[in-house]
């Protein structure tokens, strides 16, 4: 029990900020348009640019808070040119669901 609680601590943590939690949202919905050059969706993935506009704060805080989502493993990051495009790792939230059912039971 005690080796699950500190595995699911950081997530905890990580998703304790306003900003992350609607980053979260922003990842997941998926329908931001991306720096590509075929101009196209991203599908499940946002770049880290387009958060920016959305959230309204500075790139360096944008980025600290993805940092600390990708380190929680919430967020994984894939390079595209100059870019990191973000996508949800739904299975490490569905760890944290598990988590929380055994609290329901």
């Amino acid at each position: 029990m005690a080796k699950e609680t500190a595995k699911m601590a950081p997530l905890f943590k990580a998703l304790s900020d306003g900003n992350r939690l609607k980053i979260l949202q922003f990842v997941r919905a998926g329908d931001y348009r991306c720096d590509a050059k075929k101009g196209g969706q991203c599908k499940d993935r946002t770049c880290l640019k387009d958060l920016t506009a959305k959230l309204k704060i500075g790139f360096p805080t944008v980025s600290h808070h993805v940092k600390e989502l990708t380190r929680a493993g919430i967020l994984t990051t894939e390079k595209e040119g100059r870019w990191s495009r973000l996508r949800v790792n739904t299975k490490r939230l569905a760890e944290m669901a598990d988590f929380l059912n055994e609290f329901l039971i």
